[in-house]
């Protein structure tokens, strides 16, 4: 082989060489962290791993659940428990245009509680998470959804797990540090952010934002004081002889609309009762005046998911009690989401507003109205649309969602009250039997 030929393959190969290692530096992934594509926001990371406890081992709710048994009970019941296993969630989580990664950052907060971890995104794109496997994955702790952990445990500077707890002078067998105003602040995380991920994917949940405007209403209102009841007790169960304290519960009441009907059961002992409020019926002349208020709700009416609403309907019956007209109102956001993702308007009840329905008695046969108040979480065209539309959900849930109505509450009657304008009598019905009635509905 001559010199040319020799010095032509050398070259041949280098430049080969030279356009693979070319390639291949287009290949290889440029890792963003989180942190600097999602700066300052919480959600955007799980909670660190969290070592076992010291003097409880695991920090799992069932372990928590040792000592503070009635604490663990409530919880079982609250829709903090139900977070990964909500069957509207599972529905969207299949979608591929869903984030997953992101999403079960509120839904399973901790490290612990994942398969995988995600520190950093390809070329800073949050759909494409760089996943590595979590030598600490706890599938018994993911199954608990929001855990104890996710607020009360953390890693202090030595590497060691500490329960955050909001009273002193106690002697719990693991470390505890004290800071209510740490609690306190961390339900923002989740139930006060808006952020456009793009133009179809929104999360908007300004619960907090509204508590703060709301202030002029209230002294020191915080989540706490209406979702986790104050209650004299003991921390901890009787064999271990700790005097009585106030407490809270730990049901985290919201809108009366649990995530399975068998829960109904324990809205009311969780502490629920509903922000609006009836304050009066009027009749005048051909018309009825009904009276509402947003009286105990220190946020909006309703508040958080931007497609829950309320639903009002004055039922019209004549002297035989035969249903013979229907008005309806509603109280709630309207968005647009296509092509993009925005609220076009927002009629919902401000802390302690105070709103009249004027209504027209259809015709002389009507003697006697109804209101009743439902909350919405979610509509039976949404339901039908999610049923549709799901695929991929884990076999546990997807056989659920396409029975969802029968499976998931979509909204709770939270109030109903009968005027008769002949006698001038209000008929209330109580919240027991309306929750007891709810066991029984089915959609919207």
């Amino acid at each position: 082989m001559n010199r040319f030929k020799i010095v032509s393959i050398f070259l041949s190969v280098s430049v080969l060489s030279a356009f693979i290692v070319f390639i291949g530096q287009k290949l290889i992934p440029n890792p963003v962290p989180v942190e600097q594509v999602f700066p300052g926001k919480v959600w955007a990371k799980t909670v660190t791993q969290l070592p076992d406890l010291q003097g409880v081992g695991a920090p799992r709710a069932e372990n928590c659940g040792k000592c503070h048994e009635e604490i663990y009970k409530e919880w079982k019941t609250s829709t903090h428990s139900q977070a990964l296993s909500d069957l509207q969630f599972q529905a969207e989580l299949s979608k591929t245009s869903s984030p997953k990664w992101i999403c079960l950052n509120c839904h399973i907060p901790v490290q612990n509680q994942r398969e995988n971890i995600v520190l950093n995104l390809n070329h800073g794109d949050y759909f494409q998470p760089i996943e590595i496997p979590n030598p600490g994955f706890d599938p018994i702790m993911q199954k608990e959804a929001i855990t104890c952990a996710t607020c009360h445990v953390r890693v202090d500077g030595k590497g060691a797990s500490y329960v955050i707890g909001a009273n002193g002078n106690t002697s719990p067998p693991h470390p505890v540090k004290i800071d209510a105003e740490a609690l306190r602040n961390r339900c923002y995380d989740c139930h006060n952010e808006t952020y456009e991920l793009n133009a179809s994917l929104v999360c908007s949940f300004q619960t907090g934002g509204e508590l703060k405007e709301a202030s002029k209403h209230f002294s020191e209102k915080t989540c706490v004081n209406c979702h986790l009841p104050s209650v004299q007790r003991s921390f901890v169960i009787p064999s271990l002889n700790k005097p009585k304290r106030n407490a809270h519960k730990h049901a985290f009441i919201g809108g009366g609309v649990p995530k399975k009907f068998e829960l109904y059961k324990e809205q009311i002992p969780g502490g629920y009762k509903p922000g609006i409020a009836l304050v009066g019926w009027e009749w005048k002349d051909s018309d009825i005046i009904v009276t509402i208020q947003n009286q105990n709700a220190g946020h909006y009416l309703p508040s958080a998911d931007p497609e829950r609403h309320l639903k009002l309907e004055l039922v019209w019956f004549d002297k035989d009690g035969k249903e013979i007209a229907k008005d309806k109102i509603r109280y709630g956001q309207d968005w647009e989401w296509s092509p993009k993702a925005r609220k076009v308007a927002d009629n919902r009840l401000k802390p302690k507003e105070i709103r009249d329905w004027k209504a027209k008695i259809p015709n002389a046969e009507a003697v006697s109205v109804t209101l009743r108040v439902y909350h919405v979480r979610l509509t039976n065209s949404t339901s039908d649309y999610v049923k549709k539309y799901t695929t991929g959900a884990p076999k546990e849930y997807e056989d659920k969602i396409k029975e969802l109505k029968k499976h998931y509450p979509h909204s709770s009657l939270v109030l109903e009250s009968k005027y008769s304008w002949k006698t001038k009598k209000v008929l209330n019905t109580s919240l027991p039997d309306l929750f007891k009635l709810n066991e029984s509905r089915r959609g919207e």
